[in-house]
């Protein structure tokens, strides 16, 4: 067992907005070669997307087509003060999202069950800890894992120094796409996925609970950058709230808001994000930096996915805004900066340490691409609400049907149910088994008794959804529809009620309608490329040709892989030339 972590003295050569061992142009020349030598598609190219009103650059970079296959996305933001920064971050989001999803995908982790790795593995209390149970015994805990099959990666325990095995699926599922990054360095890269993780933490607490956090005097910053971002804000008239969201992490994170009076709310929205780094200004920077990325420049509405709450109103946010006490200086955060990576990094782990977090880092670098890259777990941390309402047996539920075929996980629900049952959401995630399984009938049994056992109210829509889709399979098209709109009465804001409703609408040949549902699907997820698709084949199915191929490749532009969508703009494309033959 050998984690490959390793962490050594690393210092910094770039501190202007950033702390970086190499100069942005010497990385985006470094990572450019790099990619350039694979045998791959990864990067098409960067390319600078603000509008300028800030003078705060934003850059994407547009992944490759073998890139996009495991990414799961076409572009990758970079923030930083000056262009060339910018342009570096982007590449390296492309080389951590890269290089994660590569690691997630096509490593053959051993499949064991805990009482094979007990020894060398996390302990039992972690797995509770990371989904914040204190009510299950760690004795319960236990007895469950000792014949539950895991998918087990080598870790690096910053905290004790020593090498760990962890469950990754377990942990996959809380904190998804958060915690990997890459970097210069093995130490840049730990550093700042350490930091993020933080940073979601925090955000995720403070917004939750809509806790007030000192205000930041702005009249107290020294660092040249963060000035002058600043700076950029008030000359473009733009509401800027910073605050202390530090918390007991030991660690400096900046909370800020943002709203332009002359544009919101019609053309633009309020934006909020975290920054976490070793220094305080450092972490200002990096949550001014994050606004203008997701604001458009305050000139046009955004499209991007949140980790933190996008509020539609001021009053929403109006515990972001109030102040009911003096503002601190910046210098009153905690600062851990030094030198030297690797004595920051120890400060972090040591500042964890203190509230009772452990840090756990694997390395996922690619093997052909070499930039060091990392994915750090901290149990304990909150991200979301992925560790809210949940406890070990729900959780546990959900990593058995990540981690095994619907058959093999089945009589492990089971036993869980035993165990910790009867409860709505354990016999919901066994009627999920029997529902992969193509076993509809049995589950919909299952499906019922899970309504019938007090569900959470926010999961009853979700039940009937899946109800809907066991009809579905049976081709039951009237009475799914009738399991939707129950659905759609407890949380009219789930897009599978409305892309499902538009399938069962299509094969009723209720075209009309069916576009409507899937009109609605897109408007709750504009990305979605499937039901662009799916508004293609209804409007091919009522004679609208060139509204269908436009559909068609609108999903295409989202997702290249849709192979029905490009098969249909073949076959109505040649339509014209059968009958100009024909009449020939």
């Amino acid at each position: 067992m050998n984690s490959e972590i390793v962490i050594r003295d690393c210092y910094k050569s770039y501190r202007y907005d950033q702390d970086k061992a190499r100069r942005p142009e010497e990385t985006v020349h470094w990572v450019k070669e790099r990619l350039g030598q694979m045998d791959m598609k990864i990067l098409g190219k960067t390319m600078r997307i603000d509008t300028g009103r800030l003078d705060i650059p934003v850059y994407i970079s547009l992944c490759g087509e073998d890139a996009t296959r495991f990414t799961g996305t076409k572009k990758q933001m970079g923030k930083g003060a000056t262009p060339v920064q910018s342009e570096a971050s982007a590449v390296m989001e492309l080389v951590e999202r890269y290089s994660f999803f590569s690691f997630i995908q096509r490593t053959e982790f051993p499949l064991l069950r805990y009482r094979d790795v007990a020894d060398e593995a996390i302990p039992v209390a972690m797995f509770l800890q990371s989904v914040h149970d204190d009510s299950t015994s760690t004795d319960a805990a236990r007895r469950l894992l000792q014949d539950v099959p895991l998918r087990w990666a080598v870790a690096h325990n910053l905290t004790h120094g020593t090498d760990q095995l962890v469950p990754l699926d377990w942990f996959y599922l809380i904190n998804e796409y958060n915690g990997p990054a890459a970097g210069n360095t093995l130490e840049e890269a730990v550093l700042q996925s350490l930091c993020e993780v933080v940073e979601r933490h925090v955000g995720s607490i403070i917004s939750h609970e809509g806790r007030s956090t000192p205000m930041i005097d702005l009249e107290s910053l020294k660092d040249p950058a963060a000035v002058e971002l600043v700076d950029k804000f008030r000359r473009n008239g733009i509401r800027l709230f910073l605050r202390d969201f530090s918390l007991d992490t030991g660690i400096p994170s900046v909370g800020a808001l943002a709203y332009d009076p002359a544009t919101f709310p019609l053309k633009s929205e309020i934006v909020f994000t975290t920054g976490t780094t070793s220094n305080p200004e450092k972490s200002l920077c990096r949550a001014l930096t994050e606004i203008a990325q997701l604001a458009g420049d305050f000139e046009s509405r955004t499209s991007y996915r949140p980790t933190l709450p996008k509020y539609a109103s001021l009053e929403e946010a109006a515990y972001l805004m109030e102040n009911h006490s003096e503002p601190v200086a910046i210098c009153s955060l905690p600062n851990l900066e030094d030198d030297n990576l690797r004595i920051e990094i120890e400060r972090s782990v040591q500042a964890l340490q203190g509230i009772g977090l452990e840090v756990l880092v694997i390395n996922v670098t690619h093997p052909e691409l070499g930039i060091p890259s990392v994915y750090t777990i901290i149990p304990g941390a909150h991200f979301l609400d992925h560790t809210r309402d949940t406890d070990f047996p729900q959780h546990a539920a959900r990593t058995l049907l990540r981690t095994l075929p619907a058959a093999r996980a089945l009589p492990h629900l089971q036993e869980l149910l035993k165990r910790f049952g009867p409860r709505y959401d354990l016999t919901f995630f066994l009627a999920h088994s029997l529902e992969l399984e193509g076993q509809c009938e049995a589950a919909l049994s299952l499906f019922q008794r899970a309504l019938e056992q007090q569900p959470a109210p926010r999961e009853i829509a979700s039940i009937h959804v899946h109800m809907a889709s066991c009809r579905k399979e049976m081709e039951a098209f009237e009475a799914a529809l009738e399991d939707l709109q129950a659905a759609e009465q407890h949380n009219n804001e789930l897009k599978e009620i409305y892309n499902l409703r538009g399938y069962c609408l299509f094969k009723l040949k209720r075209h009309e309608e069916a576009i409507a549902a899937f009109e609605r699907a897109i408007e709750i997820d504009p990305g979605s490329a499937i039901d662009y698709a799916n508004i293609g084949s209804n409007l091919r199915e009522l004679g609208h040709k060139e509204e269908a191929i436009k559909c068609y490749r609108m999903a295409l532009e989202l997702d290249p892989d849709i192979e029905f969508a490009r098969d249909n703009i073949k076959k109505l494309e040649a339509e014209p030339a059968r009958q100009k033959d024909s009449q020939t």
